[in-house]
């Protein structure tokens, strides 16, 4: 191995340490960089994290909602045209409903308060009008809620609509 004469290798003693020109030390400039780097990536690596939360609570909040819309217009195609579909003891046009987050151990999560409405139309209009029309209604249940996610406050919501028949899927199942 060739060295140049000023960094030939020091001949050492017994005990003492071996130092060569390529053990030196990091100059300052080279730590601050090292450091700076290291803040940037940490930085962004938390606020990846943060906002995957953020957005897996926003999701699920929404899948709630879609639940709660679901499970109403699946209870209202089951209700009877005659007695049961118009009667606002049966099928409320106004409700509550209410998530309940699974949180970590030792973390309070907040209830998310569900508003929701029930809309029934029986004056249908499809193009091109069936002869069954007038044995239409057009039920839209609507649910809103407000999210709370880091500083900000939005208000959300969230629909469906369907159509139920006067001689549906009520019929066979009370006659089944």
């Amino acid at each position: 191995m060739f060295f140049p004469p000023s960094k030939a290798p020091a001949v050492r003693k017994p005990g003492q340490l071996y130092l060569d020109y390529y053990s030196e030390g990091f100059t300052l400039i080279e730590v601050m960089i090292a450091v700076a780097v290291s803040a940037i990536i940490f930085a962004a690596v938390s606020y990846g994290i943060t906002t995957s939360y953020m957005l897996v609570r926003v999701s699920r909040e929404q899948l709630r909602a879609n639940q709660i819309c679901l499970s109403r217009l699946e209870g209202i195609r089951l209700c009877r045209w005659d007695t049961q579909l118009f009667n606002t003891n049966i099928v409320p046009l106004s409700f509550t409903d209410y998530f309940y987050p699974v949180g970590l151990p030792g973390q309070t999560n907040s209830i998310v308060t569900y508003q929701g409405w029930v809309t029934l139309n029986t004056n249908v209009v499809l193009s091109p009008q069936p002869s069954y029309a007038g044995k239409l209604c057009q039920v839209t249940v609507t649910v809103s809620w407000t999210n709370q996610c880091a500083n900000a406050t939005t208000l959300r919501s969230q629909s469906m609509t369907t159509l139920v028949s006067q001689t549906g899927v009520q019929n066979y199942v009370y006659s089944h």
